[in-house]
């Protein structure tokens, strides 16, 4: 087990990585493909913690589900007849997993405990399982009301209209739109409230309909017709979450860096991490359907930009904030606080540590660099956060003696992070 990665600073260098699946995409594809009831085969899946999560709890729905890791493919046959008996489901701290299930669940019969670790009782569910109750399904809290776990008690969704919260995340949404195509009858299902991270919302539509599925849109509300889905094969992108890594190498280290399995069609909200970069002064040099290469430059400002759509991203934009001739300021990112650790308490602790301003608010922060880039050393807590260890590596290449903790936290969406990025160095680690 690795206990800490120490970055070495680094200025200029050229490399091509690989990124892994889609996390968000693999995951609404096993429900998918669990869903249509034949076989269906998933190329490029990721296998992290997160999708294993999610594949082992369908398996213990009753899921035939065959995997070949060292071909990045899945083969899943997914039930026929959802009669789930009396099961309970571990899912660690994977919220797509804990939220997606929950609605499938309730496309058939049974008794099902959905369970988790310490973080993921802290991590509300309140506003699906409203949802879900309104629906006409059973489902009691266990411990701390609001909170996983949860037991759900289904005999199959009747009821023709919900309306649900969408304030503190987008997933609950994307639960009821993966799987209300195989309730009883027509759902309306009506959104209520600022809708954050509304880009995941729209992948989901767009992966229903690639599935099969029939969603009408009018403004805050969804029709979805029962309709069974009958796609075969599907082709996961690469995770533009984890891209964002290396595109912010690229900017802070000076660096050339060609990302491989980047789809420039991508239907992920997270793409449009290339155009931020990019506005500061990151520049494309070459960019086809799977691949692009991109350049950093020695000096770029910093930003004040709203990441509501995008909030995965946010910590690697504080990260390039700190190396901006100019604050940065992030907003309307409050829903950071409840993902694998409150993040943007996570990154007051860390960023203060190196010497920089860091100014906290409810809903956002600001990023006040010091002028001469000059910081201070640090061991980096990672909180049990994949993504804090990946954005605070890339303080590293400019930073002296960084050292990341729990580095293999970052196992949760991209296993093989650090053996890509050692790539920097000239070394790779298979």
């Amino acid at each position: 087990m690795l206990n800490f990665y120490d970055v070495k600073p680094i200025d200029g260098f050229k490399i091509s990585i690989d990124i892994p699946g889609s996390k968000s995409i693999s995951n609404r594809a096993l429900i998918l493909a669990a869903l249509s009831g034949k076989q269906v085969i998933l190329e490029n899946l990721l296998f992290s913690d997160d999708t294993k999560y999610m594949i082992e709890g369908l398996k213990i729905l009753g899921n035939d589900i065959n995997i070949s890791e060292d071909k990045k493919t899945v083969i899943v046959n997914g039930l026929t007849n959802r009669n789930f008996g009396e099961k309970e489901i571990y899912i660690g701290n994977a919220g797509t997993a804990m939220r997606f299930l929950g609605s499938y669940i309730a496309t058939g019969v049974g008794s099902i405990t959905l369970t988790g670790n310490a973080r993921m009782k802290e991590r509300p569910i309140e506003d699906l399982v409203s949802a879900l109750i309104s629906l006409g399904v059973e489902v009691k809290y266990l411990e701390k009301t609001g909170f996983p776990p949860i037991k759900i008690v289904s005999k199959g969704v009747y009821a023709n209209s919900v309306t649900i919260d969408t304030t503190k995340s987008s997933q609950y949404v994307s639960s009821l739109l993966l799987s209300a195509s195989y309730f009883n009858n027509p759902l309306e299902i009506k959104l209520q409230g600022n809708t954050v991270s509304k880009p995941y919302i729209d992948m989901t539509l767009k992966m229903v309909e690639q599935f099969g599925g029939t969603i009408t849109s009018k403004d805050n509300s969804f029709m979805i017709i029962p309709k069974k889905y009958n796609l075969k094969n599907y082709i996961v992108e690469g995770d533009m979450s984890s891209a964002s890594y290396f595109l912010a190498a690229a900017l802070i280290g000076n660096g050339t860096v060609t990302i491989n399995n980047f789809f420039k069609d991508s239907i992920q909200g997270d793409r449009g991490f290339l155009n931020i970069l990019c506005s500061i002064g990151l520049k494309i040099i070459n960019f086809e359907d799977k691949e692009i290469t991109v350049q950093g430059i020695k000096s770029y400002e910093g930003i004040d930009i709203n990441l509501n759509d995008t909030p995965d991203v946010a910590q690697t934009l504080a990260i390039v904030g700190l190396f901006a001739n100019s604050p940065t300021t992030i907003k309307d990112v409050e829903n950071m606080r409840i993902k694998e650790t409150d993040r943007i308490s996570a990154l007051n602790n860390e960023i203060s540590k190196l010497g920089a301003t860091f100014i906290e608010y409810q809903d956002g922060f600001k990023i006040i660099p010091k002028s001469n880039f000059e910081y201070s050393p640090a061991d980096i807590e990672t909180y049990d956060d994949h993504r804090m260890a990946m954005s605070f590596s890339l303080a590293g290449l400019r930073i002296p003696n960084i050292r990341i903790l729990n580095p293999e936290c970052v196992s949760k969406t991209f296993p093989d992070f650090f053996a890509q990025f050692e790539k920097i160095y000239g070394r790779f680690n298979d």
